[in-house]
């Protein structure tokens, strides 16, 4: 668990794909009945981290799902995706949820803590394992304590690599287990809730002193933690958790650095055990039986790591038999067909048969699912042909009297190029007594489909105050050369939000940014609404002419050192006592939520702030001042230029063989592959550098207080 920085990480790990989609998809409706009926245990894995076999998140989800699945008492699901998952719907049915993913700020709970936690207030069963114990203190730590009675507290906390003895304790999770000791990034002294009511020990012992040789720092020691262990007091790296004041179970399992552990048995049996009992069943009197994993099948399905040495390309085995103690594999749940079977689809034949699949049904939940994966499949993609079968499914669900089955089988409609479909987009734009949401929805899929109409409905959008800013960012994917004279005509009455809006689209084609660039010159726009990383695309696109009349955009905070200077000295813990965090968040909300999230709320193109060192003030000041000093590739700034003339900055959300998906500040766009004329990397960071000399003293010292709370704070 040695805090590594965030590095790049590509969506593009091979998922199975199944040979035959349609019987897959037939079978997996038939047997839908009977795998709800069989309480489901999803897994969540996090972004790939460490080296080579350790902390290999979806591998050792589905060593455990596979093994789950065949014991016949639970329908074990690992999401195919990476991170906490964009359909919440996949979780509601839970009977427990396993995460095993980094820690700490980069946990894929931080900006889900609510929604998470209306999951635990249902009853939903939880278990962390290894660095996905480790929360930030305040809200998130809170929440552990409530769902799983403990957490691994980086100031409190150790992670030493030590082999650890365990002995049964008096609990139906060592069922079937004898006592076993291993080596593994045990983590020890536990943050756990008071009076440790509800909470028992799993996997205990008294570590050795050479677990504590390190200085005292984050992770590596602490004069509570020297204390304990000189005590005598046998630490709990597993616990189990009984919550005394709501509904459900929780366990920790500190162990998971190691991938190879998964072939010890004991180790193995905690772990399903565990599941089990956190998914409200009775743990066999034996434990859960498994077959050990293989080597090769320790070695498949790892996460494609930087740096990780090329694999052997390993031939395909032949189907083999069953052992005499292992279930035959598992076919796909429900889910993962949906998920990682559609996901990824594009051939037309896959089409034809998941349309018939849809006209077979009549359950909305089924339909949503498959047209959920198949919008996700076709994103990006213009003038599909229609499956076949399309017409008839569609007269049918567009009748339905479920709000999203209708929704989405006119977005697939529209992919689909049925007039039927883009009229009524087109009708719900119009209407103004349709939800914003409705109407948002119904333009982006004109604007995704380039429908012509889209054209002549702009213009007057650009009066609607529900869809003005959607309006001024379809003009980069819609072009029109009379945009810019439009939008700037208004500019001086547009909110900020549409004033940055208009600024990132005159950016986006070099014919926009000509005009933009003569309403700077002629101070309609003023250069302080354009940030940093909008300077450095128009000096692109436009050369001299743009530095000339804008300035050197390298120049802007050369001496970034004197700047640190001067803020470390007005932020005193005197005007930081008296600043307002009230007015702080609203000053984050204006100038840093487009593109950071804090307390689960905000864009995604720059790191989430909730879990970092907010608390430092050179911290602060060195990311505020100098942003581009070190930026993990996963947020360097990528431009591409289109084949239709758009230019496009932001960062990489999601990557794949077809299409590459965008953080762009205030949306993502997917781009298709074959429409990138050129695709560049910047190493400079997104965040722009001037931003602390835009604000005044007042706006700084507010802002810097709001982003060192520890709990979120009302608006003034």
């Amino acid at each position: 668990m040695s805090a590594c920085p965030n590095g790049a990480f590509r969506n593009d790990a091979p998922i199975p794909v199944m040979k035959n989609l349609l019987l897959s998809v037939l079978f997996a409706l038939s047997v839908l009945t009977a795998e709800a009926a069989k309480p489901k245990v999803v897994f969540i894995s996090g972004k790939p981290s460490h080296g080579p076999m350790s902390h290999e998140h979806r591998a050792g989800n589905l060593i455990l799902a596979k093994r789950l699945n065949a014991s016949g008492l639970v329908n074990a699901v690992v999401l195919p995706d990476i991170g906490y998952p964009k359909d919440h719907s996949v979780l509601e049915d839970a009977a427990t949820i396993v995460i095993f993913c980094t820690g700490h700020g980069g946990h894929v709970l931080n900006p889900n803590l609510e929604q998470f936690d209306a999951l635990m207030k249902k009853g939903i069963g939880v278990v962390m394992i290894h660095w996905a114990t480790e929360a930030v203190k305040g809200e998130p730590g809170e929440k552990f304590l409530q769902w799983m009675g403990g957490f691994c507290d980086l100031d409190w906390s150790v992670n030493p690599h030590w082999t650890a003895n365990f002995k049964p304790q008096k609990h139906e999770i060592w069922n079937g287990v004898k006592p076993f000791k291993v080596n593994d990034e045990w983590y020890y002294h536990m943050r756990f809730v008071k009076d440790r009511t509800g909470l028992t020990p799993i996997l205990t012992d008294l570590p050795g002193p050479e677990t504590l040789k390190r200085p005292n720092g984050p992770r590596s020691g602490n004069v509570h933690v020297r204390r304990s262990v000189a005590d005598g007091e046998s630490q709990h790296v597993a616990w189990a958790y009984q919550r005394p004041t709501m509904k459900g179970r929780g366990f920790g399992f500190t162990g998971g650095h190691v991938h190879m552990n998964w072939q010890h048995d004991g180790y193995r049996k905690i772990m399903l055990n565990a599941i089990l009992w956190t998914a409200g069943l009775d743990v066999p009197m034996n434990g859960l039986e498994s077959n050990t994993p293989s080597d090769e099948e320790m070695r498949s399905n790892l996460d494609d790591k930087k740096k990780r040495a090329p694999r052997r390309k390993k031939a395909k085995p032949p189907p083999k038999p069953a052992a005499k103690n292992e279930s035959p594999a598992q076919p796909p749940s429900f889910d993962q067909l949906r998920k990682a079977s559609i996901k990824r689809l594009n051939a037309q034949r896959s089409l034809n048969l998941l349309t018939r699949s849809l006209n077979a049904t009549d359950n909305p939940r089924v339909q949503i699912a498959l047209m959920q994966g198949m919008v996700s499949g076709l994103a990006g993609q213009r003038n599909v042909p229609a499956p076949d079968g399309w017409e008839k499914a569609m007269a049918k669900l567009s009748k339905s009297t479920d709000a999203n089955v209708v929704k989405l089988s006119l977005q697939l409609g529209q992919v689909f190029g049925v007039q039927a479909a883009t009229q009524q987009a087109i009708d719900t734009v119009k209407n103004s007594k349709a939800s914003a949401d409705a109407r948002r929805s119904a333009l982006q899929s004109l604007v995704t489909q380039r429908s012509p109409e889209v054209k002549d409905l702009l213009p007057s959008l650009l009066s609607d105050k529900d869809l003005q800013v959607d309006a001024i960012r379809a003009y980069s994917a819609i072009e029109d050369n009379n945009a810019p004279k439009l939008i700037l005509n208004r500019y001086a009455s547009l909110n900020f939000q549409a004033k940055r809006a208009t600024v990132e689209t005159l950016a986006s084609r070099k014919n926009y940014a000509t005009q933009l660039l003569g309403a700077i010159k002629n101070e309609t726009v003023p250069k302080q609404d354009i940030p940093t990383y909008l300077a450095r695309s128009l000096s692109q696109l436009l050369g001299k002419s743009f530095d000339q009349a804008f300035g050197d955009v390298q120049a802007l905070t050369k001496d970034k050192a004197a700047l640190i200077t001067r803020y470390r000295n007005l932020l005193n813990a005197r005007r930081l006592a008296n600043g307002s965090a009230h007015e702080g968040r609203k000053m984050f909300e204006l100038v840093c939520a487009s593109c950071h999230q804090i307390y689960g709320k905000g864009g995604k193109i720059g790191p989430d702030l909730t879990g970092s060192n907010r608390g430092n003030i050179d911290y602060i000041l060195l990311n505020m001042i100098d942003p581009s000093a070190d930026v993990p590739d996963a947020y360097k700034q990528v431009m591409i230029n289109t084949n239709n003339g758009q230019f496009l900055v932001g960062t990489i959300a999601e990557e794949d063989g077809q299409r590459v998906v965008l953080n762009m500040v205030g949306l993502k766009q997917t781009v298709l592959k074959s429409d990138i004329k050129t695709r560049t990397v910047s190493p400079m960071s997104m965040m722009p550098e001037g931003l602390l000399p835009a604000l005044s003293d007042t706006q700084v010292i507010d802002l810097v207080k709001y982003l060192q709370t520890k709990k979120q704070v009302a608006l003034p």
